[in-house]
């Protein structure tokens, strides 16, 4: 599958969508406008990069001689900036970013972030979210432990751990039942 007819969320540091390589023509409408959760605002660029790279890997632009191949380069990218520019933030940020998209149009929701501190409030967004049927995948962890971190432990969320070229777990990606 190319992604296409898909809404992925990607709940982060934003997007920006001022580089060289991006996710088609603006006719396109694949990158749509987005929400910042920090503020409750429409909008918020991407200070960091993080999410940048994180929607590119999803979905950028392919075929264009330019930067890299998004996985599903037919989707379309709704930015849900819950990040500060440093890349950290407050899980009420996030539960915002999870809730706001779940009911903007997200049928997937991708969340690069974690912490070992468990949270009712966050599960219940990602809860809220898998009872609207929303697909929530969010990452192990990058500390090469055996604990999956949250929101990725949850129950209604799919964990990802990271691999190398050659399928071999990673050296800093967590791993566990979870995952």
């Amino acid at each position: 599958s190319t992604g296409e007819g898909v809404v992925v969320a990607v709940v982060d540091t934003g997007i920006n969508p001022f580089g060289r390589d991006g996710f088609g023509r603006l006719s396109d409408d694949r990158l749509m406008l987005g929400f910042n959760a920090i503020t409750g605002t429409r909008g918020g660029i991407d200070f960091n990069q993080h999410g940048t790279h994180v929607a590119g890997t999803i979905g950028q632009e392919t075929n264009n001689r330019t930067g890299v191949a998004g996985i599903a380069y037919n989707a379309r990218i709704l930015p849900v900036k819950s990040l500060s520019f440093l890349g950290g933030g407050l899980y009420s940020w996030i539960i915002n970013g999870i809730r706001w998209a779940t009911d903007n149009g997200a049928d997937v929701i991708n969340l690069s972030l974690g912490s070992g501190s468990y949270s009712r409030l966050l599960e219940e967004a990602i809860d809220y979210a898998y009872e609207r049927g929303v697909t929530v995948v969010a990452a192990a962890g990058n500390d090469g432990t055996d604990e999956v971190l949250y929101p990725a432990a949850l129950e209604h969320c799919i964990a990802v751990g990271a691999v190398r070229y050659d399928t071999q777990l990673a050296s800093y990606s967590n791993y566990g039942t979870a995952l």
